[in-house]
């Protein structure tokens, strides 16, 4: 009796020491947690706990992020990688590689359990491991269970650190954005000009918060003014703040007196080039009108082309050069100019509205656009706009915009 107590008290013993040990492991896996240890951190405790206390000799972490990866090894030296679609996919709860059934992949051949790790119904992992070493009053079932529990840990607090700075970058970018939106709200006119000379009526429809459309109008002095629309390269902050920059100095360069187009052009073509650095380009158009002589002088960097129309006809307003931002020097530029005699509509533009396309996919044309300004040409520009903007909307039938559409209607109006 006595030699049956002794025993049952060493059994106890042991089996108090291997729990603390346990214990004493979670803790320090809670702590390094806590302490927002790094992935590679983790899965350093991770591969010290299954070697050295649970006596793993052969152990493989496969993880996904992106794409499956080994993250963690021990005692496999063998080159070769599970081929986790066709070998683990179908593995979804603990198994012993021996009750697989053969052939069995080369690579399951080395190990002898497989423990998958879930996020709901997602596979985030798999543990490729030897059976773990016991002592005398040890259980390999204790054991099993204990790598078990400790690979769900880890896993889940580096899925949930994943989440959860994933979670802040889109908070981050939802700030830039908010931002970036509030930069263009403030480069856009709040106020366009209705009077005897010229009538401007503008639509923006945005595809997300912020892109890379802009219009603008500006009177330059008592007789001259100049409107202009143009589309950037890029979305959210990068280019508002590109949208900033060419605002600017296209302001600046309409109020210079500078001796031809071609210099006006090569002088904002530079800057915009300074600016971007080539990675980015501005297609623009911009027309400048003078109420004394009548005149409207255009010129077209590479935009979709405005159309003009009055009772006499229609034409589109394609003269210019190519985009800006992308040559050193701009290899040609031609000025467009043409006498204002009676009232004239020009509807500029953004390749947004022309790439929509019905649900037969036909696409908005310039001929659509010419048709719709025929049938109103009477009307004012924000009945001309609200017709434009009610046919948008038809002509989607309810499916998304795929690019943001900025339109700009100016009526200037022929009289002295």
């Amino acid at each position: 009796m006595a030699k049956a107590g002794t025993y049952m008290i060493d059994t106890l013993s042991e089996q108090l020491k291997l729990k603390q040990l346990e214990l004493d492991t979670l803790l320090n896996i809670t702590n390094a947690i806590n302490n927002n240890a790094s992935a590679s951190e983790l899965f350093e405790l991770f591969s010290h706990t299954l070697v050295n206390q649970l006596g793993v000799e052969r152990m493989l972490l496969v993880r996904y992020e992106n794409e499956w990866a080994i993250q963690a090894k021990a005692g496999y030296s063998n080159g070769l990688k599970p081929d986790v679609e066709t070998d683990l996919l179908p593995i979804r709860q603990l198994t012993f590689t021996e009750e697989l059934a053969d052939p069995k992949p080369a690579i399951l051949s080395a190990f002898d359990i497989v423990i998958p790790v879930y996020h709901k119904d997602r596979p985030l992992a798999y543990l490729l491991i030897s059976n773990p070493q016991v002592a005398n009053l040890e259980k390999v079932e204790d054991k099993i269970k204990f790598a078990q529990t400790v690979t769900n840990i880890i896993l889940v607090a580096i899925e949930n650190k994943r989440l959860f700075n994933r979670e802040k970058e889109q908070e981050v970018l939802q700030r830039e954005l908010e931002l970036a939106a509030q930069v263009q709200s403030m480069l856009i006119p709040d106020r366009l000009p209705s009077n005897d000379f010229v009538d401007v009526d503008a639509i923006y429809m945005p595809h997300t918060n912020v892109g890379g459309d802009y219009y603008d109008f500006l009177y330059l002095n008592d007789e001259e003014f100049f409107f202009c629309i143009a589309d950037i390269s890029g979305k959210g902050m990068s280019a508002a703040l590109l949208m900033a920059n060419f605002q600017g100095q296209l302001r600046e360069l309409v109020k210079k007196n500078h001796p031809t187009i071609d210099e006006f052009l090569q002088e904002l073509n530079s800057g915009v080039l300074h600016n971007t650095r080539g990675e980015k380009f501005i297609t623009m158009f911009l027309g400048k009108y003078n109420t004394r002589t009548r005149v409207l002088k255009y010129v077209n960097a590479g935009h979709n082309p405005p159309v003009l129309i009055n009772s006499k006809g229609n034409r589109l307003l394609d003269l210019g050069c190519t985009i800006l931002g992308i040559f050193d020097e701009l290899p040609q530029v031609r000025m467009g100019q043409i006498p204002i005699v009676e009232d004239t509509t020009i509807m500029c533009y953004t390749d947004g509205l022309t790439d929509q396309v019905d649900m037969n996919g036909k696409p908005f044309s310039t001929e659509d656009i010419t048709s719709l300004l025929e049938e109103n040409l009477g009307e004012d520009v924000s009945a001309i706009n609200h017709v434009l903007g009610n046919r948008i909307m038809q002509y989607r039938n309810g499916q998304s915009f795929t690019d943001d559409i900025t339109i700009m209607t100016v009526r200037i109006f022929g009289r002295n």
